[in-house]
């Protein structure tokens, strides 16, 4: 399936918005300007609709002299403190198998600014939907990372919420978890977790099987994949199991995700813990300790004085018990580990949710280790100590065996609570109506179970009620407008002697919706444009052009023509006999005032004829490569200079002698290529 990724923001890093200042023109007394964020949010899992959750107030930012000039930065707000709070991770569940749907580890939001004046309102803006994910990376990657993380290191490569290292080793009763998040569109109908199993015996078939599907899949969502040899049911086979590989596909067999690779450990362990916790990405790992362990447990007892019984008993108690809590702390060896598995004990000391993994539960775990060795130079055979306190006390003691949960005597079920259309990836709606929130209620006389949460429907969960076609969910509010619209870099893969040009990138009206507005529409539909406006997609999109020198263009009257082979790498000022800029693509001299002054990168342009002054042309590249130039006008050769890029990236070069006439009507064609 060819899917392109959608981008979100990372909650446990910095999500900063700027609002532009005010026109410092038009107001020179600042002193009375505020600035104001509201942050909207969804309502509830499946909603969409929008509240707000917070308005910011702010001045701006002191303005700054730069190079003989002021800078105005208007306000800076941060929201990552805000949209964190609201999400939360979802942890696995003890015995958990197959697909689950985690809500809250991902929220769309938007804001709405404006700024005021003395109390008057000056301008407002409404941003279009955002996401935002309770995910972060190391300070040091996230400046390179921040914007491309979800859309390329995750979305294009498929990878799973881990840093977990591939083809680790997993015993018998190991509970495994992987968390992918559907960021793609379209959407895939159907999830299916497939599972391929190698067995120990020489000439054996791999076995490969469906584990779990899931459908009505909501775009902008993390799934939860139970991946644990338990789990898959590899424990009871006759054939001795020595791997298994496990990945994600559609509704068609097309893989969405990486294949992970776990293998059995073939060795016996007198002593295993499973220490289960969640990683920075949102999603939870597994590390398997099989070195020695202790838990203690120190009591903290409550002790109180009582009157002396005037009965002298010696069985009497003067002083009493009222409470004891036990505290328990585990200390364990990790076993031998490899550098990976060392670098990788970080995500454990920076976790703030863990588990112990025992017979009958996921016991909850606080991680009390202050400082690990992260890295020793040339170090032997690898293991550390790492210590937990369990997060609940002792009150009580005892042995029981583990029992069935028993069932509800009183029959019960669920209800909807509250529907909201169903939206595809590109936020048009479906036709369906879905069940977002349920409530549990009892059969017999309707009433709410009053202890059981009203919680998201999430396919798979208890209680799950699939969405169903409605009249009220068939139109989008707002549609977005068609955009037509020649790619701004060109094809760089052409055969010798033809020259690259753009890829025409369509998308027709209506491609993408919106409940919020038109703008927040057409903003999603310039967003896929910007994301297939790449050299990729030209290189086997853009066209290949034989003497693209002889073109044909309406030219009108009093004016000759200008094109470029590569736009974004060249730049034309024609200057008078006092040198003075008149008219251009110029990145340096942009007069919204002349129409003869086109935006830097801009091509097919049409220049006054004229027999005076200068035309200079500026071409853009790396420090030190060179260039040719060749001029072309109406389809003949008329000039080809060499040049070199000085070391800031540029060259100028005078393309035309003092006196040259510009025909009217002449098209120049100039032709820009790297020397090798």
């Amino acid at each position: 399936m060819t899917a392109s990724f959608l981008p979100l923001n990372l909650a446990l890093n910095p999500i900063v918005v700027n609002v532009d200042a005010a026109d410092p023109v038009a107001i020179v007394g600042r002193s009375g300007l505020r600035y104001f964020l509201q942050l909207m949010v969804r309502d509830y899992y499946g909603a969409n609709t929008f509240s707000q959750l917070i308005e910011f107030e702010g001045s701006e930012s002191p303005p700054e002299s730069v190079a003989g000039g002021t800078i105005f930065r208007g306000t800076f707000f941060e929201l990552q403190d805000q949209l964190e709070s609201l999400l939360y991770r979802t942890a696995p569940t003890f015995g958990q198998t197959g697909l689950s749907v985690c809500d809250g580890l991902v929220t769309p939001y938007y804001v709405k600014t404006r700024i005021e004046n003395n109390d008057v309102l000056l301008s407002e803006d409404t941003s279009t939907v955002q996401y935002a994910i309770k995910a972060g990376v190391a300070e040091r990657d996230f400046l390179a990372y921040k914007d491309t993380f979800f859309t390329d290191f995750i979305g294009k490569n498929g990878r799973f919420l881990t840093w977990a290292e591939d083809g680790k080793r997993v015993q018998p009763g190991q509970p495994e978890f992987l968390y992918w998040l559907c960021n793609c569109s379209p959407v895939p109908a159907q999830l299916n977790l497939i599972c391929e199993v190698i067995t120990s015996l020489p000439d054996q078939d791999r076995d490969f099987f469906t584990v779990s599907s899931l459908t009505n899949l909501t775009p902008m969502t993390v799934f939860s994949a139970a991946v644990g040899p338990d789990a898959l049911g590899l424990n009871n086979r006759t054939v001795p199991v020595a791997a298994y590989q496990v990945w994600l596909e559609d509704e068609s067999g097309n893989r969405l995700t990486e294949v992970r690779t776990y293998r059995m450990d073939p060795e016996f362990r007198r002593n295993v813990r499973f220490i289960l916790f969640a990683n920075s990405l949102g999603g939870y790992d597994t590390i398997s300790l099989t070195g020695q362990g202790e838990e203690e447990v120190k009591a903290t007892r409550t002790v109180s004085d009582r009157y002396s019984d005037y009965s002298f008993s010696p069985q009497y108690a003067e002083k009493v018990i009222d409470a004891v809590t036990g505290d328990r702390q585990l200390t364990v060896n990790s076993g031998w580990m490899s550098q990976t598995a060392r670098n990788y004990l970080m995500e454990l000391v920076l976790t703030k949710d863990a588990y112990v993994v025992t017979d009958r539960a996921f016991l909850p775990l606080l991680p009390t280790l202050e400082t690990i060795k992260q890295t020793v130079d040339d170090e032997g055979p690898i293991g550390r100590l790492l210590t937990f306190r369990y997060a609940n006390p002792e009150r009580n003691f005892s042995n029981l065996p583990i029992s069935p949960a028993a069932g509800s005597v009183r029959p019960t079920g669920w209800r909807p609570k509250a529907m909201a259309c169903l939206l595809n990836a590109n936020g048009i709606r479906t036709g369906l109506m879905a069940v977002t929130m349920i409530e549990k209620y009892y059969l017999d006389t309707g009433v709410r179970v009053v202890n059981a949460p009203i919680k998201p429907n999430l396919p798979g969960s208890e209680g799950y009620i699939p969405p169903d076609y409605s009249l009220a969910c068939q139109t989008t509010p707002f549609l977005s407008v068609a955009i037509n619209r020649p790619t701004t870099v060109v094809r760089s893969n052409c055969p010798a002697g033809q020259v690259g040009g753009p890829a025409t990138i369509v998308i027709p009206a209506g491609t993408y919706g919106s409940e919020l507005s038109l703008k927040d529409a057409n903003a999603k539909a310039e967003a896929e444009f910007t994301r297939l406006n790449t050299q990729a997609y030209v290189d086997v999109n853009g066209t290949c052009i034989i003497a693209p020198e002889l073109y044909n263009v309406v030219v009108p009257a009093d004016k000759w023509h200008y094109r470029s082979s590569t736009p974004t790498k060249m730049a034309v000022v024609f200057r008078n006999y006092d040198k003075y800029p008149v008219w251009g693509n110029y990145i340096n001299y942009q007069a919204p005032d002349n129409v003869n002054t086109f935006a830097f990168g801009s091509n097919d342009l049409n220049f006054p004829a004229t027999t005076y002054g200068y035309l200079n042309i500026n071409v853009y590249g790396i420090s030190g490569t060179k260039k040719r130039l060749m001029t072309y006008k109406n389809g003949v050769l008329l000039t080809t200079k060499n040049l070199v890029m000085n070391q800031d990236g540029y060259q100028f070069t005078d393309f035309l002698p003092d006196g040259f006439a510009f025909g009217v009507g002449d098209k120049f064609y100039f032709r820009l290529e790297d020397i090798v």
